[in-house]
């Protein structure tokens, strides 16, 4: 008898291990094979394949409506945490969450979830220009003193 069903499972075990809400969501789109159906073979192994695609298919949907109900601020600070694991740069993490939204999304749903990662995407270039702006400025290299000639 199990204790847990397949979407808690997924949730605590598999998710719980993924840093940051955008992290979540990235790694549960890459579970989709590109049809629509997710590849989780542990989870399909221990709740059957229907159980699997139904707690998957219900967590993306769950993330995907937490990230567009998640003020920009917050989604801002949870993109270092999310891209840790990724070996990706902040704008490479946003860039592939862009370019490969979950399935089946309505058109108003797709633009909303790119508007945000697009919006998340402007508020890192700006914060890099006012790092660079509030940066000291570079200082020239001090010229030798050279003694008076004739000494």
């Amino acid at each position: 008898m199990r204790l847990k069903s397949a979407l808690e499972d997924f949730e605590i075990n598999t998710l719980g291990a993924v840093p940051g809400l955008l992290g979540r969501l990235s790694y549960v789109g890459r579970l989709d094979d590109g049809s629509g159906r997710y590849d989780h073979w542990g989870l399909a192994r221990v709740y059957g394949e229907a159980a699997a695609q139904g707690a998957i298919r219900a967590s993306h949907r769950v993330l995907l409506y937490e990230v567009l109900k998640r003020p920009l601020a917050v989604l801002l600070k949870d993109v270092p945490a999310s891209c840790a694991n990724e070996h990706l740069t902040e704008r490479e993490f946003l860039a592939a969450l862009t370019q490969s939204p979950p399935k089946s999304l309505s058109p108003a749903t797709l633009a909303h979830l790119r508007s945000v990662l697009n919006a998340l995407s402007a508020l890192l270039e700006s914060q890099d220009i006012a790092s660079l702006r509030g940066a000291s400025p570079l200082r020239q290299p001090a010229r030798e003193s050279r003694p008076p000639a004739g000494i």
